[in-house]
């Protein structure tokens, strides 16, 4: 998901910022950064930077006791692939968010680190402004692709053979549901909102992946914001 874009899912109130700030572990070798991270973070009533962990098994092992409900990491970290990371540190915290926090600008990675599970995925020369909308999406259970990433000028083509199927060529249906998938929504959110059965919205998912050459929700979601549909009414 990106700033621009205004689409919520109606069940996902649950997900919501509520009074209890937001229990957070940082997660970078580099300490500097974390140092300034931690600020920034702290600065907000939502959200509260509970540790700190240098590498992933450090940061694995301070979970039972720290009780993170989001995490922000790097890719690259000096003991692990970060992607190995994200679905160790699930595993261990499935009900927690994470969002990566890195130097590496290439939308195959953010594409693996949220097929991995991370919700969000931002640029270390982000300003402060777009850290935190970015950590108010991901624990709303909402996507959030960095500016750099999502405002590209390279133009995102559906896949080889099929370069005509743009965004333009959707359906009205057809957009209103990747926008829907492209905003994290479920596929029973998306049933109740476009008024249709469960197994239609997989059927209708099925067709648009088809057609654009594209799987899974993180592919659809990179396409979605590159092409501009995010940021339409």
């Amino acid at each position: 998901m990106t700033p621009n874009d205004s689409t919520a899912c109606e069940s996902e109130a649950e997900g919501t910022l509520d009074s209890r700030a937001w229990r957070v572990l940082l997660v970078d070798e580099h300490r500097l950064l974390r140092e300034v991270v931690r600020v920034i973070v702290d600065a907000s009533d939502a959200f509260e930077v509970v540790g700190e962990a240098v590498n992933a098994a450090q940061a694995l092992q301070r979970i039972a006791t720290l009780e993170p409900d989001l995490v922000i990491t790097d890719l690259a970290l000096p003991d692990s692939n970060g992607v190995k990371f994200i679905k160790a540190f699930l595993a261990l915290r499935p009900q927690a968010a994470v969002l990566v926090l890195t130097a590496i600008q290439d939308e195959e990675r953010a594409s693996v680190a949220m097929k991995a599970g991370a919700r969000g995925y931002i640029l270390k020369n982000a300003g402060r402004v777009e850290l935190l909308t970015a950590l108010r999406e991901v624990a709303a259970g909402r996507r959030y692709l960095c500016k750099a990433l999502s405002a590209s000028p390279r133009r995102v083509r559906a896949g080889r053979g099929s370069g005509q199927d743009t965004v333009q060529n959707l359906t009205d249906r057809q957009r209103e549901l990747l926008r829907s998938v492209a905003s994290g929504c479920r596929n029973k959110d998306i049933a109740l909102r476009l008024g249709v059965s469960v197994k239609a919205v997989q059927h209708q998912r099925e067709r648009l992946s088809n057609l654009l050459n594209l799987r899974g929700a993180a592919a659809l979601t990179l396409y979605a914001a590159r092409t501009g549909l995010l940021s339409e009414p």
